[in-house]
């Protein structure tokens, strides 16, 4: 296998998909993170809520009601 001595520039298509993907990808985590608020809001479970976004009920309470101060 040959290993390229010089770094090629991203090709400018290529770039520009990332850039559009990134940026679909930040708002839905901005709205992920509304529905982890709005479901702990509405009385839902740490538990539940952790169950259904697939992460730790510990992320959940961070996501809804900020870190605790150190």
């Amino acid at each position: 296998m040959t290993v390229p001595t010089t770094v090629q520039p991203m090709d400018p298509e290529q770039a520009d998909r990332l850039a559009r993907i990134t940026a679909r990808r930040a708002a839905l985590d901005e709205q992920w993170r509304a529905e982890i608020k709005a479901a702990v809001a509405a009385g839902a479970s740490l538990r539940d809520v952790a169950a259904a976004a697939g992460i730790t009920h510990t992320a959940v309470k961070f996501i809804a009601h900020g870190r605790p101060p150190r």
